[in-house]
């Protein structure tokens, strides 16, 4: 099912391809979440690089920072903290995803194609060295620890997500030593956790 966008009031007043842009990444990102509803209102924000909300109706609200830069153009949240709040949409309407910010990290880079992780997890603990150097290489790798870190979970482990960290400083370093340099500076990262409007989140 297609997902279905309206736009707030300022978010209309962006140019059609900025809009034309967002939809896209929306659309491309949305397989990946079957459990969240499938209309959203999208709006601007200044102060975070995303935020999501959902009513007890089912109403759902997703804010994104979008801004202009005078020297390198339109500026666009990144697929992962699309994903991270799609993930938050996931967990509102699912019973068997936990809630928590480093484990909608760890299922939102489960379910991402490596490809799409285009940036560091928000909040699972990783060093500033390891941020600066995020790759393909990287992405794939957190993206095979998430699946194990869920079949662990499955298991009984209730630290899945300091195993992820623990399990991806170790590997991630073997890997950046064959660098010859680390690589460039990753986005701004998601700093505030979704909302859901007239819910008490489930732990």
């Amino acid at each position: 099912m297609s997902l279905e966008v309206t736009w707030t009031r300022r978010a209309r007043k962006l140019p059609e391809e900025v809009l034309s842009e967002i939809s896209s990444r929306l659309e491309t990102l949305h397989q990946y979440f079957p459990e969240m509803p499938p209309k959203m209102k999208v709006g601007l924000t200044r102060m975070y690089d995303g935020l999501a909300f959902q009513s007890d109706s089912g109403r759902v609200k997703l804010m994104l920072g979008v801004h202009r830069s005078r020297k390198d153009g339109w500026k666009y949240p990144t697929f992962w903290t699309i994903a991270h709040e799609f993930m938050h949409l996931a967990q509102f309407n699912s019973q068997g995803i936990p809630s928590g910010e480093r484990a909608t990290d760890v299922y939102a880079l489960s379910r991402l194609p490596p490809e799409l992780v285009d940036d560091s997890p928000s909040y699972l603990v990783i060093s500033k060295r390891l941020r600066k150097a995020w790759g393909q290489d990287f992405a794939a790798l957190a993206h095979e620890l998430a699946l194990e870190a869920i079949r662990r979970r499955g298991k009984g482990l209730r630290t899945y997500a300091s195993w992820w960290e623990d399990e991806f400083e170790e590997r991630a370093e073997l890997l950046i030593r064959g660098r010859p340099e680390a690589g460039p500076e990753p986005a701004t990262k998601c700093s505030c956790p979704a909302r859901r409007e007239g819910l008490t989140r489930r732990s």
